[in-house]
């Protein structure tokens, strides 16, 4: 039986290595010690989850379920915690550091104790079973356990090192081919089972299943026409929708949505989980859930309206439809099609629903820069966000961001705005204050817009974090206001009418351009401008407020 400290502190370990190949190196001589159950078990949980994709289960463990459990076991009260936690910006580290090393209690917990009792936690159902099984784990744990059991709760481990750090220390620790490895992941939803079949040599046995989350493959961006003027001959070109992109699985009568999240938002949509349902055959689709009116796409604002909610009403249903428009076949009646090249995919695509019953998505091309933009425009004009350019023979790489295929977008324009409140950043930014509300003028005063988090470097982010602390006017949680004196230069892709900022109105996918100390707060744009830009943009055939 293997103590679950053991695991712990090789996590521990992998956070403190500089190098993925050091990362790779220390978890791979601990997964090599395992067999059966240990070690299906503990490749799940380094990779940040203790269930498989395919269980589609959460613990629903919240913020304050964790912090009671630990004011109960530690003994420090809830107001240190939050502020320990705070200060850190990570819970899990903040409860590894209250935890004594000498009051734990109890036997030692072990790998496959720790799957249970975080399985009868995603079980259990009161708020009270929860924080009594939480406080039950926390008491037999020491320092490091007690990190890592939080950490795993709060769904982010956080140490430089995700899923595919653990196929590739499973590829070293048994010596399997790190592409079989992938694939064997990819096939089954279970980074456990891949394990187990790593170790065993079996990894060819796993056949390709439906209805779990799977990695997106994704586009690298460009600018401009030019950058890709000596490879357009290579590129089949689709409009880049401006919508949620989703998976789709189908077999028998039974449909599953899976989001880019790799969540499962099945009964979000459920008009589309009906249509898709009505298609002959097993299949799994690349596509987009677009809000959708009179036969086309329809503003990304209406289908806002649709997100978040588990259930839609009837009337939600009516007032904001949504249709599927699909762009990728990566499977076809068992047959993964992912190692295929796109031409093959688009073919298999194209006859699923030949007389019309499945919105596919057209097919151009370009031969020149000039012909690029104006393809551009015209994707723009349907109230799209730009195009993809595809190389007509790339595989499919899930969950890898690759120059086989490129993203054409333009930021609609940029804004001069003025910092009014930062607060920590998440993952590596963990600590360091990187994700700034912003402002523009409205007479006298400032009116909040957006919030941004990336655009500038890590140093950028150190030095403007040292200056945001002395200019700090007010603590609110995690939320620190502060004096609006540092101006950003944001871009963004569109402008729409928001009740959440005092301005009426919020920048999407704001990205900041650069740091504009050569500009005062009084120099920043005005709400006026914002609404000026919003009136053009609606204004655009195929766009609605």
């Amino acid at each position: 039986m293997t103590a679950y400290r053991v695991l712990a502190e090789t996590l521990e370990a992998v956070s403190r290595e500089r190098g993925k190949l050091a990362k790779i190196e220390t978890l791979a001589g601990t997964l090599g010690g395992l067999d059966g159950d240990e070690l299906k078990i503990a490749a799940r949980l380094a990779s940040g989850s203790p269930f498989a994709e395919w269980e589609q289960a959460v613990t629903s463990v919240g913020w304050a379920t964790v912090a009671k459990a630990a004011a109960t076991v530690t003994g420090w009260d809830l107001e240190t915690i939050g502020a320990c936690a705070a200060a850190i910006g990570d819970l899990g580290e903040a409860v590894g550091l209250l935890l004594n090393e000498d009051s734990r209690a109890g036997e030692i917990l072990t790998v496959s104790e720790v799957d249970a009792r975080l399985r009868e936690l995603a079980r259990e159902r009161k708020a009270a079973g929860k924080q009594a099984a939480v406080e039950a784990m926390l008491a037999r744990s020491s320092p490091v356990e007690g990190k890592y059991v939080i950490k795993t709760l709060s769904g982010g481990l956080r140490i430089g090192a995700d899923v595919t750090t653990v196929e590739e220390a499973l590829a070293q620790a048994f010596g399997a081919d790190r592409d079989a490895v992938a694939r064997a992941h990819r096939d089954s939803g279970d980074i456990g089972e891949t394990a187990v079949a790593a170790r065993a040599g079996t990894l060819s046995e796993i056949r390709f299943r439906l209805f779990h989350p799977i990695g997106f493959m994704l586009a690298t961006p460009i600018e401009t026409a030019d950058e890709v003027a000596g490879e357009l001959p290579v590129f089949a070109v689709e409009d880049k929708y401006d919508g949620i992109r989703a998976h789709a699985h189908k077999s028998g009568g039974r449909v599953a949505l899976f989001s880019r999240t790799l969540d499962d938002v099945t009964a979000q949509f459920p008009e589309v989980a009906a249509s898709l349902g009505k298609l002959s055959g097993s299949f799994l689709l690349d596509g987009e859930v677009l809000a959708w009116k009179d036969g086309r796409p329809d503003s990304f604002f209406r289908l806002q309206r649709r997100l978040g909610r588990k259930a839609p009403e009837a009337e939600v249903l009516e007032e904001f439809p949504v249709a599927f428009v699909a762009y990728d076949c990566l499977a076809r009646d068992g047959r993964p099609l992912f190692e295929e090249e796109w031409t093959v995919r688009r073919r298999e695509l194209e006859t699923i629903a030949p007389d019309g019953g499945l919105l596919v998505s057209p097919v151009m091309s370009a031969g020149t820069p000039a012909e690029l933009d104006s393809l551009f425009d015209e994707a723009r004009a349907r109230g799209n966000e730009g195009l993809m350019l595809k190389s007509r023979d790339s595989t499919y790489q899930a969950g890898k961001r690759g120059r086989a295929w490129r993203k054409y977008k333009k930021a609609l324009a940029t804004l001069d705005v003025v910092v009014t409140a930062v607060q920590q950043g998440n993952g590596k930014r963990a600590g360091m204050l990187s994700d700034y509300t912003f402002a523009v003028r409205d007479g006298e005063r400032f009116v909040n817009i957006g919030k941004a988090y990336s655009g500038l470097t890590d140093e950028e982010i150190r030095k403007m974090g040292t200056h945001f602390r002395k200019i700090t006017v007010g603590r609110y949680g995690p939320v620190r206001a502060v004096l609006p004196e540092v101006v950003l230069e944001v871009s963004f892709d569109s402008i729409q009418k928001s009740a959440r900022h005092k301005s009426g109105f919020a920048l999407r996918f704001p990205r900041i351009v650069r740091l504009r100390p050569d500009k005062a707060p009084a120099d920043v744009d005005t709400l006026e401008r914002v609404a000026e830009l919003y009136g053009q943009l609606i204004g655009q055939p195929g766009r609605s407020a």
